[in-house]
């Protein structure tokens, strides 16, 4: 039997294997870890993505993660049955965008699910952090 720490321990590991896998734009790792019918959900929207389709969205990003810390404090790991396993935090990225160094703080999660040949994410959240009513953003004109 796993132990739930284990478990995180396993699926964290995953989590910053993705992560390392994005920064060094790894698209082969990033589908690796993808399952077959993967869901992302950020600002930019909901996109179902699978391994294949995955790659050049890593290869090709219109921008560079450059660093990233997931602090260890926030991490919740939640168990949803025996094959699959929750997990949220805050993030700090430095990101590139337009030739632009960027820093941002998210809040992120991800559904990983184990499958015969190993973990796979079937769904990944990132929302950005602020005001959950954005009145911390620009007013419109």
């Amino acid at each position: 039997m796993v132990t739930m720490t284990a478990m995180s321990e396993d699926v964290m590991r995953l989590e910053g294997q993705f992560w390392d896998a994005l920064a060094a734009r790894d698209g082969a790792t990033v589908a690796r870890l993808t399952a077959k019918e993967c869901t992302i959900v950020g600002a930019s929207g909901v996109t179902a993505v699978d391994p294949r389709a995955i790659v050049p969205m890593i290869e090709d990003a219109p921008f560079h993660i450059t660093g990233y810390r997931i602090d260890p404090e926030s991490v919740r790991v939640t168990p949803v049955g025996t094959d699959a396993v929750t997990v949220a935090y805050a993030v700090h990225e430095d990101v590139v965008i337009d030739g632009k160094p960027v820093q941002l703080d998210a809040f992120d999660s991800s559904v990983w699910r184990r499958e015969s040949d190993g973990w796979t994410c079937v769904l990944h959240t990132e929302s950005i952090a602020g005001d959950a009513f954005g009145r911390d953003r620009r007013p419109s004109s």
